[in-house]
């Protein structure tokens, strides 16, 4: 072997040596921000040792947060977001992964009056992607309650007087974009949203003003055989078939509502025939409607239905009428589905409002 042999043959091996010393010891650093209430905080700031080598992020609409390659040893994570305090925990890395919740605390009371006793209702904020500023003005609307405020001068609002329950919050401002969340309010107690919006104009799409008000109206006035299921009760199943992943939601449950496949779909207040709810994972939706009457009077909405089942259903009449006329309702029953027991109700109409 000649000298230049030699040579090549030491540095392949020690390239190839060298290979498993480097991806030996990494790992990644997971984890959620959530605030007090344990609501998940949109696009707050995760460093990863903020001393050092500065990495950092955004957490996505869950709050989640990912570092992958991070080396074995010391490091410090520091999680920021406006209007709480800082939150800092040491970590150790031993060459796997580590997954790490933190909680942020709000540095001060949204009203001005300090506030001793637990908060009910729905309060929180609404902040500017762009410039992580409080933005003031923002139209506040509560659909399926029929109310409305608006941010005060620290870009904050309350509402404690909202009743325990299911809704929509809308938010509006004439120089960002639109944005609809799924909220729930629990009993005995009060839940905190923190809002993060984008830059833009405020949508002028008055058809679509239409149809939100039309769900305020349905959400408002709905009947006992209705249900209304937000995105955060769907957590953990976000990954199985929408129709599937709302049977386990309590207030479906609760109310013994069945969903076949021969239902009445519309997507963000249109009307979808031939689609299915199966069609759709929880993880891409904002939240969904659900109306429906006895199953031993109801038909497909093709066929003779009766007034009254119609009215049960569907007060308003507001997915009624839209409907396209002589069309079918989504796909013929399965067989499992041929037989409901009479003692459940049959969803008529699903309404499926996308996230953005």
């Amino acid at each position: 072997m000649n000298h230049h042999s030699v040579v090549c043959w030491v540095l392949i091996m020690g390239v190839l040596a060298y290979q498993p010393v480097e991806g030996q010891g990494v790992a990644s650093v997971r984890g959620t921000v959530t605030n007090e209430a344990g609501r998940p905080i949109e696009h707050a700031q995760v460093t990863l040792d903020p001393q050092g080598a500065i990495r950092q992020l955004r957490t996505d609409r869950e709050g989640r947060f990912s570092f992958i390659g991070v080396p074995q040893g010391a490091h410090t994570l520091r999680v920021t977001w406006v209007g709480f305090s800082p939150e800092t925990k040491p970590l150790e890395m031993t060459g796997t992964d580590v997954t790490v919740d933190v909680i942020l605390r709000r540095l001060t009371y949204l009203d001005t009056v300090a506030v001793t006793a637990k908060r009910n209702g729905l309060y929180g904020s609404v902040i500017s992607k762009d410039s992580l500023l409080p933005v003031p003005g923002a139209r506040i609307e509560i659909i399926g309650a029929r109310k409305a405020d608006s941010t005060n001068s620290s870009g904050t609002f309350n509402f404690p007087e909202l009743k325990p329950g299911s809704y929509v919050v809308r938010v509006k401002h004439p120089f960002f974009e639109s944005r609809n969340v799924g909220v729930v309010v629990p009993v005995g107690g009060g839940t905190e949203l923190d809002l993060v919006v984008d830059r833009g104009r405020v949508s002028r799409d008055q058809h679509m003003e239409m149809l939100y008000r039309e769900m305020d109206s349905r959400l408002t006035f709905r009947g006992i055989h209705t249900a209304f299921v937000p995105h955060e009760i769907l957590k953990g199943r976000e990954k199985m078939p929408l129709d599937k992943a709302l049977q386990f939601a309590p207030e479906v449950a609760k109310k013994s509502i069945f969903i076949a496949s021969d239902l009445c779909l519309f997507v963000d207040g249109i009307a979808r025939p031939g689609a299915n709810l199966s069609d759709f994972a929880p993880e891409d939706i904002e939240s969904v409607e659900l109306y429906a009457a006895p199953a031993r009077v109801t038909t497909s909405i093709a066929g003779p239905q009766s007034e009254r089942t119609m009215r049960q259903a569907d007060p308003t009449r507001t997915l009624t009428d839209r409907w396209p006329p002589k069309t079918p309702c989504g796909r013929p029953p399965l067989p499992s589905e041929v037989g409901q027991s009479a003692s459940s109700v049959k969803t008529l109409f699903a309404v499926v409002w996308l996230r953005r």
